[in-house]
C-alpha cells in the first residue's frame, strides 16, 4: 500500500501512473483467479459424474510437460510407415508465424515501455509471453509428429494433446468426399457430434471463421467416444479429416474396411 503526505498537487504524475497500474495489476489478478476456480471447480464437478477417467489435473500437467518437451527437444518429423501426416498445407502455418513474431515484439515493447514504469508487471507479461511462445512451439510440433496411424484394425486420430478418437474399421459405415456447409448468411454451419481431424485450432474457426478444406468425412455406424484436452468424453457420429492430400490414407482405410466387413457394397464407400 502506498501512503501520500502533503497536498494532492504535491503527487508527481508518475507516481500517479504506478499507482494506477498496480490497482490493474491486482484487479486483472482477481479476475484470472476467479476465472480459474470455476473452471477447476467445472473439471471436478465433470470427473466426479463420470465424463472423465482420469484426474484432469494430473492430465493438465502431464500434457503441459509433454508440449514443453516437444517445444523444446522434438522438431525433426519422422514419417514411419502405415500413418498418414495431415498437417502438411494448412492454413495454420502462415498464422503460426505471424502469432510467433507476434508475441515476440509484443512482449519486448511492453517490457520496454513498463521496465521503469512497473517492473512486475513487465517481468510477469515476460514470463506469460514466454509461456505462449513455448506452448504455440510445443502444440505446432506436437501436432506435425501426431499423424492419422492404423493399428491393425483400429485407426488412431490424435490432433497433438487437443483430442483424440480411436476406433475399429469395423465400425465405419461410410467414406465420402465432403465440403465445408456454409449458411446463407455466409457463415460457417458447425456440425455437431463431429470428431476434425485438422490441424488449425478450432477456436479461430469459431471466432474468425479460418478453416482448412474439408476433403472427406467418415461417418460411423454407432456413435463412438473422442476426448477432449482434459481427457473428457464425447460422443461423435462422424470424423472430417482436413487433409491436402488425403486419397492414400482414405484408400487404405477403404480396403481395410471392405477387408473386415465383405457385407459392405462398394457403393456405400464413395472414394
Amino acid at each position: 500500500m502506498v501512503y501520500f503526505k502533503g497536498r494532492p498537487s504535491d503527487i508527481k504524475p508518475c507516481t500517479l501512473r504506478r499507482v494506477t497500474l498496480d490497482t490493474q495489476l491486482i484487479i486483472s489478478l482477481v479476475i484470472l483467479i476467479v476465472l480459474a476456480d470455476i473452471g477447476a471447480i467445472i473439471l471436478f464437478i465433470k470427473y466426479r459424474r463420470g465424463h472423465m477417467d482420469k484426474n484432469p489435473f494430473l492430465i493438465l500437467l502431464q500434457k503441459e510437460a509433454t508440449i514443453f518437451y516437444y517445444a523444446l527437444f522434438r522438431w525433426k518429423v519422422n514419417p514411419k510407415e502405415g500413418t498418414y501426416a495431415y498437417h502438411k498445407g494448412s492454413n495454420y502455418f502462415w498464422l503460426f508465424i505471424a502469432l510467433l513474431h507476434e508475441q515476440v515484439i509484443e512482449a519486448f515493447a511492453f517490457h520496454y515501455y513498463l521496465k521503469d514504469v512497473d517492473p512486475l508487471r513487465a517481468d510477469i507479461l515476460v514470463v506469460l509471453h514466454v509461456y505462449s511462445i513455448l506452448y504455440m512451439l510445443g502444440d505446432y510440433n506436437l501436432v506435425r509428429n501426431s499423424p492419422i496411424q492404423f493399428k491393425g484394425d483400429q485407426v488412431l486420430m490424435k490432433v497433438g494433446v487437443r483430442r483424440s478418437l480411436l476406433f475399429r474399421t469395423e465400425d465405419v459405415a461410410a467414406i465420402q468426399p465432403a465440403r465445408t456447409q456454409y449458411a446463407k448468411s455466409g457463415g460457417i454451419i458447425h456440425e455437431k457430434q463431429v470428431f476434425h481431424v485438422a490441424m488449425l485450432p478450432r477456436v479461430f474457426t469459431r471466432v474468425f471463421g479460418m478453416i482448412d478444406e474439408l476433403r472427406y468425412e467418415i461417418i460411423f455406424k454407432e456413435p463412438i467416444e473422442a476426448r477432449g484436452y482434459f481427457g473428457q468424453k464425447k460422443v461423435v457420429e462422424k470424423a472430417l479429416i482436413y487433409m491436402e492430400d488425403a486419397e492414400p490414407f482414405i484408400q487404405d482405410l477403404r480396403e481395410k474396411v471392405l477387408g473386415e466387413d465383405e457385407t459392405l457394397d462398394d457403393a456405400v464407400i464413395v472414394t
